[in-house]
């Protein structure tokens, strides 16, 4: 029988074999891997980088903590901690907390918050860190951010809304979303909502937990009490947890609460505006006076009945809706 001639040998010797299925996906596995590691050893220079441009604004201090010196206010964020999370990936869920201090300088007990970071799939964690990094560093910019919101939080909860470093910011911000002014005399936020109507809230006021807040008609030269205090006088609802939430709920009102339900607005907020909006008061009517319908049985976003004197004013608010869309009581 005769031998099989094997060409590839002949030309590179017994050392030439074929590599098997199994070798060539474990080396495919092990460039992937070590691409990896490139791309985080990159990332990591980039760090180093940013730190160092920015040596007048970053600083490590005797524990390891990265300084930040922000536009708004300093940061103290625990760099081992983040070391540890990238070391080892699967002890990861989220970004640890930052310090937040004001900026005239550190404090005994600094307010925290949670920042994230929006990441893109196969970004290196470093490159990651860095844009957590220069986030907190171009804080005057990134804290207006949707996904921001603890940080917003924190800041308010160190400076609130008297002027401060986050005015200039936020005035411009609200200028150009909701046509928004800020006067700092009289401690008030104006701005627009639909159908003509304008807003107002006070947030100077000592004796109150929450803001004052009222409200312009068209050709009106006075202004509607809506609210002495809204955190005292609404049910709680998310969308009057905060001055934000507050801003960006009512530029949509009143227009925007028609067919709005219960979970999506505050059912007080929507039976007083409807009470004297004719529209929006039409609009609940076939809600209101309902067979299945009881003021007790509405829930609160926290999935818990509204109960005792909320319930009273919504029944009496109902009256008036009833009234303002033209139902005759004795119908209702």
């Amino acid at each position: 029988m005769s031998e099989v001639f094997d060409g590839l040998a002949a030309l590179f010797g017994d050392n030439f074999r074929e590599e098997t299925v199994q070798e060539r996906r474990r080396d495919d596995m092990l460039d992937s891997m070590l691409n990896i590691a490139n791309a985080a050893k990159v990332a990591a220079n980039l760090v180093n980088d940013i730190v160092e441009e920015h040596e007048d604004r970053m600083q490590i201090d005797d524990e390891d903590h990265l300084i930040i010196v922000g536009r708004l206010a300093i940061y103290r964020v625990d760099v081992k901690s983040f070391m540890g999370k990238f070391v080892n990936p699967f002890s990861y869920n989220s970004f640890d907390v930052v310090e937040v201090h004001p900026k005239s300088g550190l404090v005994k007990e600094p307010k925290t918050a949670c920042v994230q970071v929006l990441h893109q799939e196969n970004m290196p964690a470093y490159d990651l860190f860095a844009g957590y990094l220069l986030g907190l560093l171009n804080d005057e910019v990134s804290w207006l951010h949707e996904s921001l919101s603890p940080l917003r939080r924190t800041l308010f909860h160190i400076y609130g809304l008297a002027r401060s470093p986050l005015s200039p910011s936020m005035e411009q911000h609200f200028a150009n979303t909701v046509g928004g002014g800020f006067d700092f005399t009289n401690d008030t936020f104006t701005f627009e909502g639909t159908n003509g109507w304008s807003w107002r809230i006070h947030y100077g006021l000592p004796l109150n937990k929450g803001y004052r807040i009222e409200y312009q008609k068209p050709r009106q030269t006075w202004w509607n009490l809506l609210f002495d205090d809204h955190d005292k006088e609404t049910t709680g609802h998310y969308v009057m947890c905060g001055f934000f939430e507050i801003v960006e709920h009512l530029n949509e009102a009143p227009g925007g609460l028609k067919g709005a339900n219960d979970w999506q607005t505050d059912p007080i907020l929507l039976r007083k505006i409807a009470a004297d909006y004719p529209p929006l008061a039409k609009s609940l009517v076939d809600k209101i006076t309902s067979p299945d319908y009881d003021a007790e049985e509405i829930y609160t976003d926290f999935e818990e009945p509204i109960e005792g004197e909320k319930a009273d004013i919504i029944k009496s608010l109902d009256l008036q809706v009833l009234e303002t869309a033209g139902i005759a009581l004795a119908h209702a």
